[in-house]
C-alpha cells in the first residue's frame, strides 16, 4: 500500500486531483453567477456539477495511465522511468495549483464585497411593504346565523388596512374566495402572495358574542399574535367597529411598528340588517363575474337600497353592476347606453353625496367616465381613488385603460400587473392582464394567468374567453377551435362562445360550418366569401332596418356594399359613412381621435379629405407607437398591414405581411379582404396568398386531428 501511494505521488495523480477540484469549484461559481445574468434556467448549475463529478474519476484515471513527455502524451507503462519528467511537471502543477487557489481567494473576496451583509439584507427585507390577507371570519355560532356579522368585521378591517401605502393588502375578491376553505393557511398565503394572514371566528351563545382573531406568519405557519374578545350582544355594528379598532391597534404593532395606520372611522354602512345582508350577498355574486351572477347581484343591491335608501355602498355597487351588464361579454348587446346612464348617474350622484371620500364611489364614477370616452375625467377619478385607497385593485386595472388611450402602454401594463398582485383571484383583473400579455407577445405569461383562472374556477366563461383570445390572437386557430368546442360542451347556450366558434370557423375556412352556427356577422362574411350576395344582403337589410344599427353593423354594411360591386360602391357607401358619423356623435364617440382602418379607408374613398387626414394621423400614432414597445399581437399586426396599405406604403405593407405570416398569422378571409386586395398588382401578392392558404390548411388539420382524437 505505501508503494501505491508513492506511485500516485510520482505520477502526479494527487496534484492533478487537487488542481481539478479547484478548477471545478471556480467553474461552479461561474455557472452560479452567470445563470441569472444570462437568464439561464435554474438547472444549469446542477448540470455543470453533475458533469464535473463524473469527470473527476476520469481525470484521475487519465493521470495514472498517461504521462506528459517531451514527445507528447504517452502511456506511463511505455515511458522509461529514467527518462520520466514527472518531477518537472509536478513542480509546474504545484505552481498552477497555487495560482488557481489565489484566483479562488480573489473570487471569494470580490463576491463577499459585492454581496450585501446581514445588516444590509435585513434593511432590504424590512424596506419591502408588509403584506396581509384578511380572510372572512368563520361563523361558529350554533345557529350559524352570524355570517353577515363575521364578514362585516373582516371587511371593515380589510378596508381600513387598505388605506395605507405601507401595507399591501390582498383585495376582497381574492381573500374572500377562501371562505369555508379547509386549505392550510400557509398555502392560502402563498396563493395570495402575502407574508401574513389574519383569520378569525365569531361564536354567539345567548346574550354573549365571542370574537377571536389571529395573525399568522405564512412562511412558517406560526401565530404572531392572537386575541379573544367577549362582548354583550346588543348593537352588533357598534361591536363590529369596536373589535375592528382593537384588532387594527394590535396589527399596527406587529406589522408596521411606528408606521401609522389610518384613523379608524365608522364604516359607511347601513344599520338595517336586511339591507346589509342583501349587500353582502350581492358582493359575493358580483365577484363571480358571470351574467347570471351579476344579474342576481343587481337585484340584491336594489333590495339593499329599498331597505335603506341612504346606504352609499349599495348605490355604488348597483351602478357598477349595470356598467358590467351593458358589456357584450355579459349579454349587453341589446342594452342601450343611454338607458344605462339614466340608471347609473343618479345612483353614483347619491353615493358621492352620502360619502364624498369613498374610494369605491369615486372609482366606479371614473369607470363610468371611462366607458363613455371621457378619459381625462376617468384618469383623475382613478388617481383620486388610489390616493384614498392605495390597495384598490380595480382602480389600477381601470386606470390602465386610460393609459392605453394615451399610448402609454408600459404604464398600462404596470398598472394591470399591480392590480393582479393585489387581487390575483379576480377573474376580471386576471382576464385583463392575460389580454395585455398576449398583446405584448408574451403568450406563455398569458397562459400562466389563464391556467390559474381555470385552476380557481374550472369551466368559467371568462377563463375560456381569455384562453380563446390568447390562442386566436397568435394565429393558433385550430387549437382555439378545440377550446371553444369544449367551452360549448360545458355551456351550450353561451352566445359569446357561439360567436367565437363562428368566427374561428370562418378564419379557418370552414365556411358552411361557420354559417350553420347562426351568428349573423359571421354568416354575412361566409355568404360574401361564397358569392351568395342575396343571402348576405338579407342579413344587412335586417340590421339596417333597426332604429339605430350601431357603428359595428354600419361598418359591416359598408363592407357588404364594397363586395357587391361598382353599382353600390359610391352613393350607398357615402350614405353609410354619413350615418356612421351621426351615430358616433350621437353617442359622444370621439371618432376623429380613433383609428378604425375600414372607416378611415371609406373616408378617403368618399372624398372626405380633412376627416381622412385627422383619423389617419391617429392610425399612424397608434400603430407606430405600439410597434416601438412591441405592443402588437398578430391580430393587431394584420390591422397595421391594412393601415399601411391605406397609407400607400405598399412595399412596407408587403414586408409587414411577410412578418405576420412568419409569426404564425393566417386567415381564410385574406383573399376576400378589399384593402389587402389593393396589393394585387404587387409581384409578391400571389406568393403571400399562397403562404397564407398553406397556414390556413395547417390550422384546419390541427383542428380536425384534435377533434377526431377527442370524439
Amino acid at each position: 500500500m505505501p508503494l501505491f501511494f508513492t506511485e500516485l505521488k510520482r505520477r502526479n495523480v494527487v496534484r492533478v486531483g487537487v488542481a481539478y477540484v479547484v478548477v471545478a469549484w471556480l467553474l461552479m461559481q461561474a455557472a452560479g453567477a452567470l445563470e441569472p445574468a444570462l437568464l439561464l434556467p435554474d438547472w444549469v448549475d446542477r448540470v455543470v456539477a453533475v458533469f464535473l463529478l463524473i469527470g473527476f474519476p476520469i481525470v484521475l484515471i487519465f493521470a495514472w495511465a498517461f504521462e506528459l513527455t517531451p514527445d507528447g502524451l504517452k502511456l506511463t507503462s511505455d515511458v522509461d522511468r529514467d527518462e520520466s519528467i514527472t518531477p518537472v511537471t509536478g513542480k509546474k502543477l504545484e505552481h498552477t495549483i497555487i495560482a488557481l487557489l489565489g484566483l479562488a481567494v480573489v473570487f471569494f473576496l470580490v463576491r463577499e464585497a459585492l454581496s450585501p451583509g446581514d445588516d444590509e439584507q435585513l434593511m432590504t427585507d424590512t424596506d419591502r411593504p408588509a403584506s396581509i390577507a384578511v380572510l372572512p371570519f368563520a361563523d361558529y355560532s350554533e345557529g350559524k346565523d352570524q355570517d353577515y356579522f363575521s364578514k362585516g368585521i373582516s371587511e371593515e378591517i380589510l378596508n381600513l388596512l387598505a388605506k395605507t401605502n405601507a401595507l399591501r393588502v390582498a383585495a376582497r375578491t381574492s381573500s374572500f374566495s377562501f371562505a369555508g376553505s379547509d386549505m392550510d393557511i400557509r398555502e392560502i398565503g402563498k396563493k395570495l402572495e402575502v407574508g401574513t394572514v389574519l383569520e378569525g371566528s365569531v361564536r354567539k351563545a345567548g346574550p354573549t358574542i365571542r370574537i377571536t382573531a389571529q395573525l399568522i406568519d405564512v412562511e412558517n405557519g406560526y401565530h404572531l399574535w392572537s386575541e379573544t374578545y367577549d362582548r354583550d350582544y346588543e348593537d352588533i355594528f357598534k361591536i363590529q367597529d369596536e373589535i375592528a379598532a382593537a384588532i387594527l391597534a394590535a396589527l399596527r404593532v406587529h406589522l408596521l411598528g411606528d408606521e401609522r395606520l389610518p384613523e379608524h372611522q365608522l364604516a359607511q354602512r347601513t344599520v338595517n340588517m336586511d339591507a346589509y345582508n342583501a349587500f353582502l350577498i350581492g358582493n359575493e355574486r358580483m365577484s363571480l363575474r358571470t351574467q347570471e351572477d351579476i344579474e342576481a347581484a343587481r337585484i340584491k343591491f336594489e333590495e339593499a337600497i329599498k331597505n335603506d335608501p341612504d346606504f352609499a355602498p349599495a348605490h355604488v355597487q348597483l351602478a357598477h353592476a349595470w356598467l358590467l351588464l351593458e358589456q357584450n361579454r355579459y349579454g349587453g348587446e341589446d342594452i342601450k347606453k343611454e338607458e344605462v346612464d339614466a340608471i347609473v348617474t343618479p345612483h353614483l350622484a347619491k353615493a358621492l353625496e352620502l360619502s364624498a371620500e369613498s374610494p369605491e364611489a369615486i372609482g366606479v364614477n371614473g369607470y363610468h367616465h371611462l366607458l363613455r370616452y371621457r378619459y381625462q375625467e376617468a384618469a383623475d377619478a382613478f388617481d383620486r381613488a388610489i390616493t384614498l385607497n392605495p390597495n384598490y385593485a380595480l382602480a389600477y386595472s381601470w386606470r390602465a385603460k386610460t393609459a392605453y388611450e394615451q399610448e402609454r402602454f408600459l404604464d398600462m401594463l404596470a398598472d394591470k400587473e399591480k392590480a393582479y398582485a393585489l387581487d390575483p383571484m379576480s377573474l376580471e383583473i386576471s382576464a385583463d392582464l392575460a389580454f395585455e400579455y398576449r398583446s405584448f407577445w408574451r403568450p406563455k405569461d398569458a397562459e400562466r394567468v389563464i391556467n390559474r383562472m381555470f385552476d380557481l374556477h374550472p369551466d368559467h366563461p371568462l377563463a375560456y374567453d381569455s384562453a380563446l383570445d390568447n390562442l386566436g390572437a397568435h394565429g393558433r386557430t385550430g387549437e382555439a377551435l378545440l377550446v371553444v368546442d369544449k367551452a360549448l360542451a360545458t355551456d351550450p347556450d353561451n352566445e359569446n362562445f357561439k360567436e367565437w366558434r363562428a368566427w374561428l370557423l370562418l378564419e379557418a375556412g370552414f365556411l358552411e360550418d361557420a354559417e350553420a352556427v347562426g351568428v349573423d356577422d359571421a354568416s354575412l362574411f361566409a355568404y360574401m366569401m361564397q358569392g351568395r350576395l342575396e343571402k348576405a344582403k338579407a342579413i344587412v337589410d335586417k340590421h339596417m332596418a333597426e332604429e339605430d344599427p350601431g357603428r359595428y353593423w354600419l361598418a359591416l354594411a359598408r363592407q357588404y356594399y364594397r363586395s357587391a360591386g361598382a353599382d353600390y360602391h359610391g352613393e350607398k357607401i357615402n350614405e353609410l359613412v354619413d350615418q356612421t358619423i351621426a351615430s358616433a356623435e350621437q353617442n359622444n364617440v370621439p371618432w376623429r381621435e380613433q383609428c378604425y382602418v375600414y372607416f378611415v379607408y371609406d373616408l378617403r374613398e368618399s372624398g372626405r379629405s380633412d376627416a381622412f387626414e385627422s383619423t389617419m394621423a391617429q392610425c399612424h400614432k397608434q400603430f407606430e407607437e405600439r410597434l416601438k414597445v412591441n405592443y402588437l399581437c398578430p391580430c393587431s399586426w394584420f390591422r397595421m398591414v391594412l393601415y399601411t396599405i391605406v397609407d400607400g406604403r405598399y412595399n412596407v405593407a408587403v414586408e409587414r405581411t411577410d412578418q405576420w405570416l412568419r409569426d404564425g398569422g393566417s386567415t381564410a378571409l385574406l383573399a376576400y379582404e378589399p384593402i389587402f386586395n389593393l396589393l394585387s398588382d404587387h409581384p409578391e401578392y400571389e406568393g403571400l396568398l399562397a403562404r397564407n392558404a398553406e397556414q390556413v390548411e395547417r390550422q384546419q388539420q390541427i383542428y380536425l386531428s384534435g377533434r377526431d382524437a377527442i370524439y
